[in-house]
């Protein structure tokens, strides 16, 4: 498993962590803030009270040697841009940084962030999704354009083949797993001879635009 630093344990960096730790991650995480140290003490690796901006700090607890650094820094967007660009000056392999706009995330990227993050933002986009189609489960931004869907199948796609249904040539989506409604797991790249069922949730790989066409054609 990896080993984390998550600096800022604000609620985002606070469920953050302790996600990443149940998943038997190692992780770190720093914040200037004591009682925001103490709530989460208990519930990862270890937690540092400490500035993160601190270059010499950073790097005297070993966070140049971490896998992954995320930058959880809530609303100081000058020390969430100080720390990412101590975070790359250290070369840790990569760095995630919470982002408050579009203008934040820019300069983020230009210190040296390797992804930005906007939680806000992706939790109203896919919200809004949900929304305006109802069958969708869920919802995970890929690139730009482009995303990962899950949507309870049709009552028009059942007792169907993937192969009839073809929904890579008619809307550019492709199946990359399917969620029986008795099981737990996922079956990954379901065959073209795949017999979708009543209650399936169908996870698909494309463009906004094609899962916007297929809730046109079946709203339900």
């Amino acid at each position: 498993m990896a080993q984390i630093a998550i600096i800022g344990l604000g609620n985002f960096g606070y469920y953050l962590g302790r996600d990443l730790y149940e998943k038997g991650h190692d992780v770190i995480g720093i914040d200037i803030r004591k009682e925001a140290v103490q709530r989460i003490r208990q519930e990862i690796s270890e937690a540092v009270v400490a500035d993160g901006t601190d270059r010499e700090v950073l790097e005297s607890l070993g966070i140049q040697d971490v896998d992954i650094a995320v930058v959880a820094i809530g609303t100081n967007m000058l020390a969430s841009i100080l720390t990412t660009f101590n975070l790359r000056e250290i070369k840790v392999k990569e760095i995630y940084s919470k982002a408050l706009s579009e203008e934040h995330g820019r300069i983020l990227k230009r210190v040296g962030a390797h992804h930005i993050v906007f939680p806000e933002k992706d939790v109203a986009l896919g919200l809004a999704r949900r929304i305006h189609h109802p069958n969708m489960l869920d919802y995970l931004p890929f690139q730009e354009d482009y995303a990962i869907f899950e949507i309870a199948a049709p009552s028009a796609f059942h007792g169907k083949p993937l192969r009839e249904l073809d929904l890579i040539n008619k809307y550019g989506l492709q199946v990359i797993a399917v969620r029986n409604k008795g099981l737990q797991k996922l079956q990954f790249i379901p065959r073209a001879s795949y017999v979708v069922q009543d209650g399936d949730g169908l996870i698909l790989l494309g463009a906004h635009s094609g899962i916007e066409k297929l809730g046109k054609d079946y709203p339900e």
